[in-house]
């Protein structure tokens, strides 16, 4: 299994941390961006607030981006959505 790249909001930033400790790639993107098929095909998966998702009307894929929802959520329970995408 390759290296999972993740692209996420910058107001994420203890789920950032979380994932780089453990061996995820991570990569702050402009949520302004993200509907994007360019930017969204660099990624696995997206970590957004769950306020972009519900202003842009974003489904749960983009490109080939598995979109995740962070509210709510802890660094773990989204670490375990990344880890199963390529399950």
């Amino acid at each position: 299994m390759g290296k999972i790249k993740v692209g996420i909001e910058s107001n994420l930033s203890n789920v950032r941390k979380y994932l780089e400790e453990n061996n995820i790639n991570v990569k702050e993107f402009d949520s302004k961006k993200m509907g994007s098929s360019w930017t969204m095909n660099r990624y696995d998966a997206v970590v957004v607030s769950g306020s972009d998702i519900n202003i842009m009307g974003i489904q749960d894929v983009v490109g080939k981006a598995k979109v995740i929802d962070a509210s709510g959520m802890t660094p773990q329970e989204i670490y375990n959505e990344i880890i199963n995408i390529q399950k």
